[in-house]
């Protein structure tokens, strides 16, 4: 028979395993809003058409917006924007498929993406970045705007 010992550390280790999948649960799917809506983005002031939007959004933070989309006028989009040289992508949950955000990096660096800033101070503190490719095919996310505050 256990001893009164090892029955208390065994409930102490499965309340710990439930309250971790309980805390990656709401990291990953409780406080997200998925978005599909979404026609046309505002980029620099101006409104820009999009098709086949996917994203996410969240009302605790401005920092759960993830878009995945495709622009109709790119290089409109990336004239109208200022440019954002040191946007990083910010992770996302796993179960948000389009936005893969190291490739996203990988390509901004690389020169295939161009990195924006599509408007400033978009709520709560946050700035909304862009990473646009040449073939209309973009991104967007939300990044603390400590980093940008002029």
């Amino acid at each position: 028979m256990p001893s009164n010992g090892t029955i208390i550390a065994g409930g102490i280790v499965v309340i710990g395993v439930i309250f971790g999948a309980g805390m990656w649960y709401a990291q990953q799917t409780q406080y997200y809003d998925t978005v599909t809506d979404v026609t046309e983005v505002t980029i620099g002031g101006q409104a820009f058409a999009v098709t086949d939007y996917t994203g996410t959004d969240g009302t605790r933070t401005p920092l759960k917006l993830r878009g995945c989309f495709t622009l109709t006028d790119p290089a409109g989009a990336i004239a109208a924007a200022d440019p954002a040289p040191r946007a990083i992508p910010l992770t996302t949950p796993d179960w948000i498929e389009c936005f893969d955000e190291e490739a996203i990096l990988a390509d901004m660096q690389a020169g295939r993406a161009t990195p924006v800033m599509a408007g400033l101070d978009e709520g709560d503190g946050a700035d909304l970045m862009m990473a646009i490719y040449p073939d209309g095919r973009a991104y967007s996310w939300r990044e603390p705007n400590e980093k940008y505050k002029r």
